[in-house]
């Protein structure tokens, strides 16, 4: 009797395991019939980008998509994983975004220097129209993704001769016509326009739902904040929108590099309450300041006797360095010496307590560079600008989401990049520490991705 009782439930059990062994084989016969996705990288910490942080995952990626990113709170079997044809361990690294620098100008030998440091998107704010809109419609794992203004739109006599000057209403609506009709999905405007034209192409470019930035010059800050741009370059403008003696700068700004040496220099002048007023004005606008302190740096290191010998340099075309990049020549040009030049650097510390306060009091922040202006490299100045934003006040965290989810809302891409999560494009940099315990660690890089391919 006990026997029969037994075996009564014995039977049940044994039906149960034969069927759970069955099951278990039909799911790894399943996984081993899939067709392999392009990668997994395994095990890795997931710096999303947008503040969020999984301590350890498995990132799936096919087609150029991230389509899983699967938790891991055991030892994952190989077996709870699909085929895939690359297998990356991740651990003991930390995957971020691919990076974005809002504020580029792509030249021919600038694409595998930006892949090369983790930079996969930018945003191209003057270059000739007939190379930057064909660049930018063809999307290429070789080169970073490109959202392009194609050339700047200035008034009469601009110090760029490939921009598009215009002077009247008629012209300055024809201009944002054209661009956006050639695949401009920025509009910039520059140094020469005043704050009428400013209003006009603002509202010709938001008709069609295309944003504007702004390098400022005989327009204000709080002027084109008024007008509605979307963001100002540079942090130009400001100085003059706090000034005392405005009208000293506007007549300044006849000439470009007198001009940019005079706001330069007006940040010293200008109490700290006064440039906070005009920060509340930008944020109240919605304005995001993209402010490249990378560049100003730049500038005021350029009588440096060590100036050549930053290694980073090694990524420059030698010609460019040489020719392009000579310091005399602009120095000569602009009538810096070196003492305007130790200035540049007392003003380096203002504009990172305005980047400070512009964070403190919410306002958005995107990174970027200017490169390849002289001495800033493209790729590795983003990396530069990100630890100038941690000496201005901002945490690591904050630093990071200037050039991932904050510069991908301003330049519309947030669809596609500037976060790490499931539907987005596999634009990754594998870290081999922790950006978010120093930011300096974003240059540790051990792997790049552009669109799931491994382009470093």
């Amino acid at each position: 009797m006990r026997f029969r009782v037994a075996a009564r439930v014995v039977k049940p059990l044994a039906c149960h395991l034969l069927l759970a062994c069955a099951g278990a084989a039909l799911a790894a016969a399943s996984v081993m019939t899939q067709s392999p996705v392009d990668l997994l990288i395994r095990n890795v910490r997931i710096v999303h980008g947008d503040g969020r942080v999984t301590p350890r995952a498995t990132v799936v990626v096919d087609r150029g998509v991230i389509t899983q990113i699967q938790p891991a709170v055991r030892e994952r079997a190989a077996a709870d994983e699909p085929p895939a044809r690359r297998v990356v361990d991740g651990a003991g690294r930390t995957l971020i975004p691919g990076l974005i620098d809002a504020h580029v100008h792509v030249e021919a030998w600038t694409p595998a220097v930006f892949l090369k440091y983790g930079v996969t998107t930018v945003r191209d704010l003057h270059s000739d129209a007939a190379v930057i809109f064909a660049m930018a419609r063809e999307e290429s794992v070789s080169r970073p993704r490109i959202i392009t203004s194609g050339p700047l739109v200035d008034g009469a006599g601009s110090f760029w001769k490939n921009a598009v000057q215009v002077r009247t209403v008629g012209e300055a609506r024809a201009a944002v016509r054209q661009h956006i009709e050639q695949g401009a999905r920025v509009i910039k405007v520059y140094t020469r326009l005043d704050p009428a034209l400013v209003s006009i192409i603002v509202a010709e470019a938001r008709a069609r739902n295309v944003p504007v930035a702004a390098h400022l010059g005989r327009t204000t800050a709080t002027e084109a904040a008024d007008a509605g741009v979307t963001s100002i370059e540079h942090l130009s403008g400001i100085a003059d929108a706090a000034s005392d003696e405005p009208e000293r700068l506007l007549k300044a700004h006849d000439d470009f590099l007198g001009g940019w040496t005079a706001f330069e220099l007006e940040w010293l002048r200008i109490p700290p309450a006064r440039l906070e007023a005009v920060a509340r004005q930008l944020i109240a606008r919605g304005v995001v300041i993209v402010p490249t302190l990378a560049l100003h740096e730049a500038f005021s290191r350029l009588a440096d006797v060590d100036l050549l010998r930053d290694p980073v340099l090694a990524d420059v075309p030698p010609e460019v360095v040489s020719k392009g990049w000579d310091p005399s020549d602009i120095m000569t040009r602009a009538h810096w010496t070196p003492e305007i030049l130790a200035r540049f650097k007392q003003v380096l510390p203002v504009l990172e307590r305005f980047v400070g306060t512009y964070a403190r009091l919410g306002g958005r922040i995107a990174a970027g560079t200017d490169t390849p202006q002289q001495f800033v490299v493209p790729g590795a100045s983003l990396h530069r600008e990100l630890e100038l934003y941690v000496a201005s006040g901002l945490s690591p965290a904050q630093a990071l989401c200037t050039a991932t989810v904050e510069a991908a809302a301003l330049l519309g891409v947030q669809d596609r990049v500037g976060v790490i999560d499931v539907g987005k494009a596999a634009d990754l940099v594998l870290l081999d520490a922790d950006p978010l315990a120093d930011i300096r660690n974003t240059r540790r890089i051990w792997m790049v991705f552009r669109d799931g391919v491994a382009v470093r």
